[in-house]
């Protein structure tokens, strides 16, 4: 189910601002696979806390007005409400964990602060088209990672 979502997710995500370019620079100081690296080795149920959390940092961050004067507004629509029912399903999942993650709250703190750095960059752009190109390829980053997270829960059932 979730790489169903994921790939309607990589789908909107292309088609609402075109292609990605691929002189399109990436954010400074982004370190998205150092966000990700601590958390592989994570339980399947603490993974699962994980991608609930960045999945709603990504919500977050996407559901922003100014975001509409640069990408399709009906495919941005479509992309947040699928990433919304992940959100939701993932949340049900992690309601369901025994744990909190203690091991990992490093990590989500860290989650947390990349993604208010990505919307200090917006704001610090006046949310031009070019920071959002940027932004579009950052999360596209991290739906990738996100992939890669649930790949090795399936090992683990």
């Amino acid at each position: 189910m979730y790489e169903r979502y994921n790939a309607e997710c990589f789908r909107l995500l292309k088609d609402m601002g075109g292609d990605f370019k691929s002189d399109v620079p990436r954010i400074p100081n982004s370190y998205i696979s150092g966000l990700y690296l601590p958390v592989n080795n994570a339980t399947a149920d603490e993974k699962i806390t994980f991608l609930h959390e960045a999945t709603k940092q990504i919500v977050k961050l996407l559901n922003n007005s100014d975001v509409t004067d640069t990408w399709d507004k009906t495919k941005l629509d479509n992309l947040l409400n699928v990433l919304n029912q992940q959100s939701t399903n993932l949340g049900h999942c992690a309601e369901q964990v025994p744990t909190r993650m203690y091991k990992y709250r490093k990590s989500l703190k860290k989650l947390k602060k990349h993604f208010h750095i990505l919307k200090n960059f917006l704001d610090k752009l006046k949310y031009s088209k070019q920071s959002w190109e940027q932004v579009r390829k950052e999360v596209e980053h991290h739906l990738h990672r996100l992939l890669f997270l649930v790949h090795t829960m399936s090992r683990e059932y």
